[in-house]
């Protein structure tokens, strides 16, 4: 058996990575939602109210399939439609309290653990674990940005 060449904490976050995957996954079946409008539902209860424009780029959908995940997730109250009062021709869409509270009752127990535990650490060892979420969070974001320019061309 040969070595690994990534540091062991490289390997817990691609472990991580992993876990976060099917806790998406349940978290949507626990909801009564394919994981496609989930994630759709995840990012507005993350960015508030957007445009359907903004949510299908955040989400690398067309426009008229986010406006039918959109359209599934409203008729099963987890969404709202709203005009903007300056221009209204623009719709926002946002997660809805009761949403938002679903998703919240899910992810609790698991957000207040890891709150409980890095709260524990010295304060220099807490400040060291959000930097490296950090980094972890943008290198991420890079990398799937990588993968998407190349499914582009």
């Amino acid at each position: 058996m040969t070595a690994s060449p990534y540091h062991p904490a490289s390997s817990a976050l691609q472990g991580l990575f992993t876990l976060a995957n099917e806790t998406e996954r349940v978290v949507a079946h626990k909801l009564g939602l394919n994981l496609t409008d989930y994630r759709a539902l995840s990012a507005l209860a993350q960015s508030g109210p957007v445009t359907v424009g903004k949510l299908a780029a955040e989400l690398g959908a067309t426009p008229a399939t986010t406006t039918a995940i959109v359209s599934r997730l409203e008729s099963r109250g987890y969404v709202a439609r709203h005009r903007n009062t300056e221009d209204r021709r623009q719709v926002h869409v946002s997660a809805t309290p009761a949403a938002n509270r679903g998703i919240m009752n899910l992810m609790r127990p698991l957000m207040t653990a890891a709150n409980e535990h890095i709260k524990a650490l010295p304060a220099a060892h807490q400040g060291v674990v959000a930097d490296f979420l950090d980094v972890a969070q943008h290198l991420m974001q890079d990398h799937l940005h990588t993968l998407s320019e190349k499914d582009a061309r």
